[in-house]
């Protein structure tokens, strides 16, 4: 049986799906990965640990299936410096290391502010970003700096490892801070004016390009007749790929630890100049996307679970929510747990449960929850819809789950709000990727695409959310000084 490989390169484990022709799953394997934090605010992992988990994964296809065609996802942002003979040298910096601020802020000014560097790469340097990871070497670790002759992000290190081929994509190049998303190219006058020379940065190829064939020791090994790698892309991506979100009008929601709302942006859409929708390309053929990201989604809804609703099952809790009114009978939920990025970009907002009173219950509360979450997804979309018209959203990751919050969603939203049939992220997305790289066209892939259910917005509802919502959004700028003046204070305690 020959099949497609999809691998996605996450942060706590790395996935691979086996995909016939027809996009079925033949086969699904998980390999865990454990983050190390050396030093506060520092999130690192060792390259090795990549490939170890990568080739358990390749040994446990099973010997009937023959791969013929392997496609790659991956973290994105994630530096791995190694030097001319291709060998690591030091932990990968992952996208969630906060190291870099002083970096951001000096390669912000150095090429001319905000506005301008929004005008050359489409978004902001943001610390998770990787140009301010090769700063920071440069800066803190100038033997490894000098040392290094390529810097790859996580799935181009698996793409190397494959082929001994470098490389990298237009999708995750785009969240480098490095990379022109308009020209489509590495942006060598950026390159210049921080002097990062050229050269340690790789070719660029489509996502659905073939980065060569699988090392003959590893095909012998594996019994696949050297199977191609193609390139892949960027998790976020690939995994709107995988779902089938490729094409003007088409959004994609995920509901997972975080959440992230990424809408395909129309011909000829330029970058938020507010910055605060991210602006990148997409694994699919000539197209970008906006996308905007919330620190704590699915993460409140669960931190209030564990901590003061433990008595309670997850159904019991979502016929709760369902019980419960629209607005919780004037509780609000701020989801800030962790900061906020989008629309905030505020790493001192915190969360806030507001208009308690004798009368508040659990269940009240948990629609609280369930609805600030919403509403913060919420603030991407209206900003989504700004660049591009939206006509249908995908949700996705553990939220989409629950009948409840594909309700409120697609009040809050106002469109259909439906749920794929395979919702196996960046892994099924690389697999359709593999698929292209042999010939395949995107109508070909998109066509594995099913939904499992579409849930209809009810119209007699838009008028009450409406009116939460901008509640809570006044409730953050009425907070936004004290979350300051309390950040501020804490900073001096320590």
């Amino acid at each position: 049986m020959k099949v497609y490989l999809g691998i996605d390169v996450g942060t706590t484990s790395i996935k691979a799906l086996a995909v016939d022709a027809s996009g079925k799953v033949a086969g699904s394997f998980s390999h865990p990965l454990s983050l190390l934090a050396p030093h506060p605010a520092w999130a690192e992992q060792d390259p090795e640990s990549w490939w170890e988990g990568v080739m358990s994964l390749l040994r446990a296809v099973p010997k009937d299936m023959k791969v013929e065609r392997i496609g790659l996802s991956g973290q994105m942002h994630t530096l791995v410096p190694l030097d001319k003979d291709g060998k690591v040298l030091r932990n990968a910096i992952l996208w969630c290391d906060q190291r870099t601020a002083s970096e951001c802020e000096a390669a912000t000014r150095e090429l001319g502010g905000e506005e301008r560097v929004i005008e050359l790469t489409g978004n902001p340097i943001y610390p998770g970003f990787t140009l301010p990871k090769i700063l920071w070497l440069r800066n803190q670790e100038p033997e490894i700096y000098g040392k290094m002759a390529t810097c790859l992000i996580a799935k181009d290190f698996v793409a190397y490892r494959l082929t001994g081929e470098m490389g990298s994509d237009h999708s995750d190049a785009s969240g480098s801070a490095m990379y022109d998303v308009i020209g489509r190219k590495w942006n060598t006058s950026l390159l210049g004016a921080l002097k990062i020379d050229p050269k340690l940065l790789p070719p660029l190829q489509s996502s659905f390009e073939v980065r060569g064939r699988l090392r003959k020791d590893l095909a012998q090994q594996l019994d696949w007749d050297a199977a191609e790698v193609v390139a892949g892309g960027a998790d976020n991506a690939v995994s709107a790929l995988g779902v089938g979100v490729c094409q003007e009008g088409d959004c994609m929601v995920s509901i997972g630890t975080s959440g992230t709302v990424l809408g395909i942006a129309k011909g000829g859409t330029l970058p938020d100049k507010s910055g605060k929708l991210h602006f990148f390309n997409h694994a699919a053929p000539d197209v970008s996307y906006h996308m905007g990201v919330m620190l704590a989604a699915a993460s409140s809804l669960n931190w209030f679970k564990d901590k003061m609703g433990r008595d309670f099952s997850w159904p019991q809790v979502e016929a709760g929510i369902a019980a419960a009114p629209i607005g919780a009978d004037g509780l609000l939920w701020l989801p800030y747990l962790q900061g906020e990025r989008t629309p905030h970009r505020d790493p001192n907002a915190r969360g806030v449960l507001f208009g308690l009173s004798a009368m508040t219950n659990e269940m009240r509360v948990f629609r609280a929850v369930m609805e600030g979450i919403t509403y913060g997804l919420r603030d991407s979309f209206e900003l989504l819809k700004e660049q591009t018209a939206i006509r249908r959203v995908l949700v996705v990751g553990g939220g989409a789950k629950n009948a409840e919050w594909r309700k409120m969603l697609a009040g809050n939203m106002k469109v259909p709000v439906a749920v794929p049939v395979i919702d196996e992220g960046g892994a099924y997305g690389a697999a359709m990727l593999a698929a292209m790289g042999g010939g395949a066209d995107l109508t070909m892939v998109k066509n594995w695409v099913k939904e499992s259910s579409v849930t209809e917005p009810n119209e007699t509802n838009y008028a009450e959310y409406d009116a939460v919502y901008e509640q809570f959004k006044a409730l953050y700028v009425d907070l936004k000084p004290r979350f300051d003046a309390v950040a501020a204070l804490n900073t001096r305690k320590r």
